[in-house]
């Protein structure tokens, strides 16, 4: 499938969700002025594709990043200087939507009108990103202190077996593995652990260089901003064309009805179901597919929920869940061994009441209400509101916010229906007991 560039197809100004900015030749701004926080959030970001060879710097490059500047060499002076701006938060991040791994790293300080003599804490702040971002301390002229890399490689290995130990989350990401089938999105933002043991300082500092000249760059700021004040520090510091930012792929199925068995020395079984939905973020119709999952099992009164795991009695959990950047669901259960095939039943007998419309008013009604609290609630957290704008900028639009209710509310069940219609069962992957200390792994096609 052919993309287009980001830059191709963003408009240069976005006013639906309250922000306002643009996105051109790699580099862009927006700001979500209010008057709701007394606080402003400064959040950048440099956007690479998901990569195997990069995947582990780019985890391992904004916290080596946090732990010190040519200004501020170390975490002690860095505290310094953050309560000299008043207490700021500052955070350093690696994330992931669709096939993009975003490195970021964000500063929330109070507004100067709330304090004495009303500092300019903006420009403070926006000074302090940049010294983060551009003048990193470094061991000689090529690399990174090779004490903070080594550090903030252990983390990152704990980080990584906590996942893997975590067997809900390593279920999830086998099926997405397996479902990608090669494809960047099947990546970890955080890379294996083979990955984080070749980094060195010297090539964790080539790739920061060629991050900071290259990577597109997006900084967003949440508060009692004036929108003209972060254009100007974008064009001063971050001007010139960089690599052309693409849209995300949607996801295409390579597999109809697989089944992966994983057998490991586990305490409770893990079903995870990965399905095509044909729709993302940006589908006039994606609307409709939310209310389909949010009845499907998005909440306490999905049908999932009372009927696999309260009527059955046969899952400790169930759920239905929805990738709006990639256009797949994934449902999920953790249940007992022996009960595998009767919770797969009842699920396919959900989904079939899905599409024949078997859908309650109490259903509809509390599913609208569900998510419009889920909405309204992401409207008091800056972080969410800039996240909500990044997945817009990588996708090229989509509805949020008060417009995002408004068409939740104009959904039919004849609406949920036709989405229901194009779901396809993609992969199964299904986490069970060894019963011994071997380990095995099959595949099979229905």
């Amino acid at each position: 499938m052919q993309t287009k560039g980001v830059d191709e197809v963003q408009h240069p100004i976005e006013v639906e969700t309250g922000f306002v900015g643009q996105f051109r030749k790699g580099v862009g701004w927006y700001v979500y002025p209010t008057t709701r926080f007394k606080t402003i959030t400064l959040q950048a970001f440099w956007i690479n594709e998901l990569d195997s060879n990069t995947a582990a710097l780019g985890a391992l490059l904004p916290h080596v990043l946090k732990r010190g500047t040519v200004s501020w060499p170390d975490s002690v002076a860095i505290e310094k200087q953050l309560e000299s701006l008043y207490g700021a938060s500052f955070r350093a991040d690696v994330g992931k939507i669709g096939d993009k791994q975003l490195i970021s790293i964000s500063l929330e300080v109070i507004h100067g009108q709330y304090l004495p003599g009303e500092p300019d804490t903006l420009h403070a702040g926006l000074g302090f990103l940049d010294e983060v971002l551009n003048r990193p301390r470094v061991d000689h002229a090529d690399q990174f202190d090779p004490e903070y890399v080594s550090q903030e490689k252990e983390l990152l290995r704990r980080q990584i077996h906590a996942l893997i130990n975590d067997k809900g989350q390593y279920a999830m990401q086998r099926l997405i593995e397996t479902m990608a089938d090669g494809r960047p999105f099947g990546l970890r933002k955080v890379g294996q652990p083979k990955d984080v043991e070749r980094a060195t300082p010297q090539s964790l500092f080539a790739y920061y260089d060629q991050v900071r000249h290259q990577s597109p760059f997006v900084l967003l700021a949440v508060g009692d901003v004036e929108p003209e004040t972060i254009a100007a520090y974008v064009d001063q510091h971050w001007a010139g064309p960089r690599t052309t930012l693409q849209s995300i792929v949607p996801y295409a199925p390579h597999h109809q009805d697989y089944e992966v068995v994983d057998r490991q020395p586990v305490q409770q079984g893990k079903v995870n179901l990965g399905y095509w939905t044909r729709r993302t973020l940006t589908s006039r119709d994606y609307p409709a597919l939310m209310m389909y999952a949010g009845v499907l099992g998005g909440f306490a009164h999905s049908k999932l929920f009372v009927n696999v795991r309260e009527k059955a009695s046969l899952a400790y959990y169930a759920y239905a869940r929805l990738d709006a950047a990639l256009g797949f669901m994934v449902v999920g259960a953790g249940i007992e061994f022996q009960d595998y095939q009767a919770v797969k039943d009842i699920i396919a007998e959900q989904l079939d009441a899905m599409r024949r419309g078997d859908i309650t008013d109490q259903e509809m009604t509390f599913t609208r209400q569900a998510f419009q609290n889920d909405i309204l609630s992401e409207e008091d957290l800056p972080h969410q509101l800039i996240g909500r704008q990044m997945e817009k900028l990588l996708l090229g639009g989509g509805l949020t916010g008060e417009t995002l209710i408004t068409a939740l509310e104009a959904v039919t069940v004849p609406d949920i229906q036709r989405v229901a219609e194009d779901i396809l069962l993609d992969t199964v992957f299904f986490l069970t007991t060894d019963g011994s200390a071997g380990r095995e792994t099959t595949h099979t096609d229905e």
